[in-house]
């Protein structure tokens, strides 16, 4: 058995595992260095904490997990020590093992943006298929594809001109056209891969103005609209089409308000980025537009590159068919459709004050500790869905949700264009839903097992093995497996909305937030985010999914159980 290190050796070894399992680390980076300025969240914190049980066979206790304790590496080998983890007093320093740095403030060096090489063909990866079956068949229900919005809310109106000259060249500043590229099959038997459009048409930004505003937008080509939350939801039902000669993957929408606030709305397939790459690639519209802001890389390649065969693959990927039969155990239930239907999308947006914001915080952190919010966030959309059926008189065996985790490691910046998706499947049994705290206990070890298990990257695996599936037979085989409903409803959360993003195009965000991709059935979702010190609640409906009445029961059940009823 090797001897105990020194608390000096545990201290580079924790921050080791951080660098190696969890975080990347910016250069300088000590063990006294604050995780989270780096990047370190609730996810990732869960991650860590399974990571320090396996290599040093210490169980940490949620309710431990503290901001004060995890702050950096120094902090969290102390807390292991706390634990029970035996070290060696004094004693010769770890071998080869790079000194501790002090933390020194440095004048920030000049970013110098190196171009990207240019490539011509951009291969799909494991969630990319996935993606792409879900796309179409949305598309052929008539649901308008896989397409997300991120909102941005302005004080005032951006910079017009700027943004559109920006527009008119921006495919150019990218080392692949991925803005209007299509996906083809260059033969019969070949996977589909990303190729440049073969007739590229101009990226849209179309201009509103309400008719009760002074019409600031008017003179730059905007149209009149008589209903703000009216035009919102002709944005989020619009799709972006898909041409045969090039499709156009993203759109752009200034919407003025009556006061003459501004309303930005960035329209993206999910075929081509996620929450977070979106989130970075507004940030990076307005470094081009003159923001301060590091360059966002756009591509990163270096997962391609993986060798791993069917053998290797399947040895991760064979637990995802007893997986998927504990979690479809019981049969689950949602508010919408039996089977897929065209109704139109609607969203609310509910931002809580400052105050309201600091409550729900104290009242997760009871619940779930300080640090680890998703279990609550979860059983609180959990139970407001609960609380509809019972308004309907029924009761449904258990509700299950399939919620989208992010696997691009902390604190790395970019790539703007790539899914860094797999997918967490939980359920709760009706007697779990009874109160707050016992849905919120279910779901942490769910999602303990969840990252214990690596069922994340199962998932991923089997995602790639079925890459030689047409995606009509792709979501056949899913919906076999979901019993059709895929989830009783969608939920994501998704933190801190761009931190760095507190002006666009001149103009302050004042809120931010995202209406993602759903569909009908389950026909309902509600997301959360950070903006600004506020909590930011999105619920979306199908239409005929839920009645006005059934709404307010939704809200106020979910208002109770965060604590700002």
């Amino acid at each position: 058995m090797p001897d105990a290190p020194t608390l000096s050796q545990l201290e580079l070894r924790v921050l080791d595992l951080v660098r190696d399992e969890v975080l990347q680390t910016p250069p300088g980076f000590g063990v006294s260095s604050d995780l989270f300025e780096a990047g370190l969240d609730s996810m990732a914190i869960m991650q860590l904490l399974l990571l320090l049980e396996e290599h040093y066979s210490v169980a940490i206790p949620v309710g431990s997990v503290s901001r004060a304790n995890f702050k950096s590496a120094q902090t969290i080998a102390a807390l292991l020590v706390q634990q029970g983890y035996a070290i060696t007093e004094g004693g010769p320093e770890e071998p080869n093992s790079p000194p501790a740095m002090a933390e020194v403030s440095l004048p920030a060096a000049p970013v110098v943006v190196a171009p990207e090489e240019k490539f011509d063909r951009l291969p799909l990866r494991d969630c990319d298929f996935f993606t792409h079956a879900f796309d179409e068949m949305l598309r052929q229900a008539g649901q308008g594809g896989h397409i997300a919005r991120s909102f941005i809310e302005l004080d005032r109106s951006p910079d017009v001109p700027a943004l559109k000259a920006l527009l008119d060249g921006l495919q150019d500043r990218f080392a692949f056209p991925i803005l209007t590229a299509q996906l083809k099959k260059p033969g019969f038997f070949s996977l589909p891969l990303w190729v440049p459009a073969t007739h590229p048409r101009p990226l849209e930004l179309k201009l509103w103005s309400d008719e009760k505003s002074t019409g600031l937008l008017l003179p730059h080509g905007a149209e009149k609209f008589s209903d703000l939350q009216t035009k919102l939801d002709d944005i989020i039902n619009t799709s972006l089409p898909q041409y045969d000669d090039g499709w156009m993957n993203v759109r752009f929408d200034l919407v003025e308000k009556e006061d003459g606030s501004c309303v930005f709305v960035f329209s993206w397939s999910h075929l081509i980025m996620d929450g977070i790459g979106a989130e970075f690639f507004l940030l990076e519209i307005n470094r081009l537009l003159g923001g301060k802001s590091e360059p966002v890389p756009g591509f990163d390649l270096t997962d391609l590159k993986d060798q791993r065969g069917w053998g290797e693959r399947w040895k991760t990927a064979k637990v995802m068919p007893s997986f998927f039969d504990s979690v479809m155990n019981k049969p689950f239930e949602a508010l919408g459709s039996a089977k897929l239907s065209s109704g139109r999308a609607h969203f609310q947006v509910i931002t809580l004050t400052e105050a309201q914001s600091a409550e729900a915080a104290r009242r997760s952190a009871e619940i779930s500790g300080p640090l680890i919010n998703m279990p609550f966030h979860l059983a609180c959309a959990m139970r407001a869905h609960q609380a509809v059926f019972t308004h309907r008189g029924q009761k449904p065996e258990s509700l299950m949700c399939c919620i989208p985790i992010q696997v691009r490691r902390k604190g790395t910046r970019g790539p703007l264009f790539q899914n860094h998706l797999t997918m967490f499947f939980c359920n709760l049994l009706a007697d779990e839903l009874t109160t707050l705290d016992a849905a919120a206990s279910s779901l942490h070890k769910q999602h303990t097992r969840f990252i214990k298990e690596k069922i994340g990257d199962a998932f991923r695996d089997l995602m790639w093995m079925m890459r030689p599936m047409p995606p009509s037979l792709h979501m056949h085989f899913i919906n076999w497996h979901m019993k059709g409903k895929f989830s009783s409803f969608y939920h994501s959360n998704t933190g801190i909305f761009a931190p760095e993003l507190t002006h666009f195009a001149g103009a302050e965000v004042m809120n931010a937030y995202h209406v993602p991709s759903f569909s009908d059935p389950p026909g309902t979702g509600v997301f959360t985010n950070e903006k600004n010190g506020r909590l930011v609640l999105t619920l979306c409906w199908r239409e005929g999914t839920m009645t006005e009445e059934e709404r307010a029961i939704f809200v106020g059940q979910l208002m109770s159980d965060l604590g700002v009823a």
